[in-house]
């Protein structure tokens, strides 16, 4: 749509909202930087990079007040490539929703849930907040589900407790597979948290299938549990929180692992504890300090790995701030999780070539990286 045609539209339907009592809201957020990493199987990288401490987007909310503390809502919200301005999948794909809000009923969501899938909720019981060295790190963005076609529930806070929970169809006629309009299988989840003065907890369980309706990769199609929490002392907030991963039915096919690939004795991964503590220090009104250590046992001879990470913050306003972050990470003999979210399995380096089929270190090797940038928000 051209530039004229979309101004005239927006400001068409703030004519239209505005006389029926309601609100449209444009928002949205910047985050560009630059990004250094080490232990890479064809060897070092510096590069531009979009979304290190957060993902770009831009969105639209609507409320339309119906009385009776109710209100209609709706949340359109897309993920952009800030360094080249591409879209980053469907144009809506992190938020597609239309509901009903209701103050002593709580909150009903229909649609494309997209980035709302439960797992994405623990970013507030990770002390480096979901940024690229984080939570989501050593379970290779297991925390960064998605899920479509999707209801969800959410209670009003009752005494700082609440609860939500979702239910996301396949469109198929198999129940639990995907048809090949969505290759989604069904997902579903249940979330409880408790907030109070000084602190919070709260506990996910989330399960994404994969499109034959399984629980066949650890890593991306599996049950989740996670308990976490947070408590602050005067100006530091301490963090503390555990993951089960279970994945039964993984294979070497269901993860695209060819046979003898691995190291010896190593097979495909069903389980995943992952453990982390940290620790957030607000050092004046505008600067923080964040750091933590996440630590993550997989079963089948896959190893372990322990992700260290410092990070800080310096706000220029309310809208804008700075950010850097430091991240090491150490593997196992027979572990070769990386920085960026590799899949599962060996990068299949070529020296002949000096390529490789995803960023994974070698197994038993490490990685480090470094970046910083800037975020504003609209």
């Amino acid at each position: 749509m051209r530039p004229k045609c979309l101004a005239a539209v927006v400001c068409g339907s703030f004519a239209l909202t505005a006389h029926a009592q309601s609100s449209v809201t444009l928002y949205g957020r910047i985050d560009n930087g630059v990004l250094y990493e080490s232990g890479l199987p064809a060897g070092r990288l510096f590069s531009a990079s979009s979304g290190d401490w957060g993902c770009s987007w831009f969105g639209l909310r609507g409320v339309e007040e119906l009385g009776g503390g109710s209100r209609a809502i709706f949340n359109l919200e897309g993920q952009l490539d800030t360094m080249t301005g591409a879209s980053e999948g469907a144009l809506f794909g992190r938020h597609a929703t239309v509901g009903l809000d209701n103050d002593r009923f709580g909150t009903f969501r229909l649609g494309n849930l997209g980035a709302g899938e439960l797992s994405q909720d623990s970013w507030p019981v990770d002390p480096q907040m979901m940024q690229r060295y984080s939570i989501e790190t050593l379970v290779r963005a297991r925390n960064w589900a998605n899920a479509s076609n999707g209801f969800e529930y959410q209670t009003p806070s009752w005494g700082g407790f609440a609860l939500k929970g979702q239910y996301d169809l396949t469109n198929n006629t198999s129940w639990n597979s995907a048809s090949s309009a969505t290759g989604q299988g069904r997902s579903d989840g249940i979330e409880m948290r408790y907030q109070f003065a000084n602190g919070g907890a709260r506990v996910i369980y989330d399960e994404v299938r994969g499109a034959n309706g399984a629980f066949d990769d650890v890593y991306a199609h599996s049950r989740s549990l996670l308990a976490a929490g947070s408590y602050a002392i005067g100006a530091v907030r301490m963090y503390a929180g555990y993951q089960h991963l279970s994945a039964p039915s993984a294979t070497d096919a269901s993860v695209g692992q060819a046979a003898g690939a691995q190291p010896a004795g190593v097979s495909v991964p069903t389980r995943v504890d992952h453990e982390w503590l940290g620790a957030a220090w607000s050092v004046t009104a505008a600067a923080g300090i964040t750091a933590a250590i996440y630590h993550a046992n997989a079963n089948h001879g896959n190893g372990s790995a322990t992700l260290y990470t410092l990070g800080g913050m310096y706000d220029l306003s309310k809208r804008t701030f700075l950010y850097a972050e430091l991240g090491y990470l150490h593997n196992s003999a027979t572990s070769n999780i990386g920085l960026s979210d590799g899949p599962y399995g060996s990068n299949h380096y070529d020296p002949a070539t000096n390529t490789a089929s995803n960023s994974n270190p070698d197994y038993g090797h490490g990685q480090a990286g470094a970046f910083m940038g800037i975020m504003t928000s609209f």
